[in-house]
């Protein structure tokens, strides 16, 4: 959700923000720290949380969904006096009608709020398709015609080419990418943090911070509090100081081995799903829901048998595999998960294949 310091305002606008940037007072150039919070938080988390400068919360998802406590968290935030920030989840349909509703749902955020849009595998159909560019276009054009605004883009790390050269002229990026799952406070030089250039930059999903029980997503935003308010802004004139970011950290070879995150036995039970579907960003509940009772899945343990519906991960593992989208752990899946991961293909979920799942999850990918 970030690209350089900031969107790219011709070569007199860069020239001028290089300037600033090297006579800024010495506060004016601390990075901030802060969260993203969605339903699965509390209404109150961002009242509770002691220490953090700004929080991106959840606004929208497709075109009929509204964050519940969007609202409560975002008024919490910006009473305390912190930065925020609303954005829209993509779930690949129209993008200009996806757009639409999310500019809709802004209401009086709009011009307060840094604006993002959230483009992942998770329920987006389109994320795997070779549309998926001219998606990202369309929905960040649709938002600039109407706010003003170049929404800053969030992504898996590993998706980051997706978004085209001429976006990336003017909409940031935020890219995601975590060393490990372990706990973890802020931090202000995390793992690959400024590969790409970036605006800001999401290192964990296991965050733990004063004041709340459960794990959050943490970030650092390379800007101070006016290159903040100049993103929620936009329009002519909107330049802030920035920080350039980071050179990236020690490539993964040099860094130590990560302790394993599961345990890695064979057994595909509620440990191993959840950290799936942490990796495949989809929502956590540590099970595999709505299949078929089969005779091919001996080492899936945690698996519900409920409406027969499929499962929102196990959608998101077609999409990448590439094969029928129905959310149904079949043996074609099966199959396709054994080539991907470098096991023997015979469409039977063992332990073989399940400990080459728990070692590739153990490394944060599939």
């Amino acid at each position: 959700m970030r690209i350089n310091a900031f969107r790219r305002a011709g070569p007199l606008a860069v020239i001028i923000t290089i300037i600033l940037s090297l006579i800024a007072a010495p506060d004016a150039m601390a990075a901030l720290n802060g969260i993203d919070t969605s339903s699965w938080q509390t209404a109150d988390v961002t009242c509770t949380v002691r220490d953090y400068d700004f929080a991106v919360v959840k606004l929208t998802q497709g075109t009929g969904y509204r964050n519940p406590k969007s609202a409560a968290q975002l008024t919490c935030a910006q009473n305390r006096g912190k930065k925020i920030g609303a954005y829209h989840y993509a779930a690949g349909g129209d993008p200009v009608a996806e757009a639409d509703f999310f500019i809709a749902a802004l209401g009086g955020w709009r011009g307060q709020a840094l604006l993002a849009l959230d483009f992942e595998m998770g329920d987006n159909p389109v994320y795997y398709s070779a549309s998926a560019g001219d998606w990202i276009r369309s929905f960040v054009t649709r938002v600039h015609s109407v706010t003003g605004v170049w929404p800053i883009i969030y992504l898996p790390e590993s998706g980051v080419w997706k978004i085209p050269a001429d976006v990336r002229a003017n909409c940031g990026i935020w890219p995601a990418a975590y060393a490990t799952m372990l706990p973890t406070g802020w931090q202000s030089s995390p793992w690959h943090g400024g590969k790409f250039g970036e605006t800001m930059r999401q290192y964990t999903s296991q965050g733990v911070l004063a004041g709340y029980s459960g794990r959050l997503d943490l970030n650092i935003f390379y800007g101070d509090s006016t290159a903040w308010d100049a993103y929620a802004r936009g329009g002519p004139g909107s330049t802030g100081t920035v920080i350039p970011a980071p050179k990236p950290s020690a490539p993964a070879s040099r860094q130590l081995t990560p302790k394993p995150v599961i345990r890695m036995d064979g057994r595909i039970g509620v440990e191993t799903v959840s950290q799936w579907q942490r990796v495949m960003g989809t929502p956590v509940d540590g099970v595999i829901s709505g299949q078929y009772r089969v005779n091919y899945r001996p080492s899936l343990y945690a698996v519900s048998y409920g409406r027969h519906q499929g499962s929102t991960l196990i959608r998101a593992v077609q999409r990448k595999l590439g094969v029928r989208v129905d959310g149904l752990l079949g043996p074609q899946t099966i199959k396709a998960m054994q080539r991907r991961l470098g096991v023997r293909v015979d469409g039977i979920l063992g332990p073989q294949t399940a400990l080459a799942l728990q070692i590739a999850l153990n490394q944060g990918r599939f």
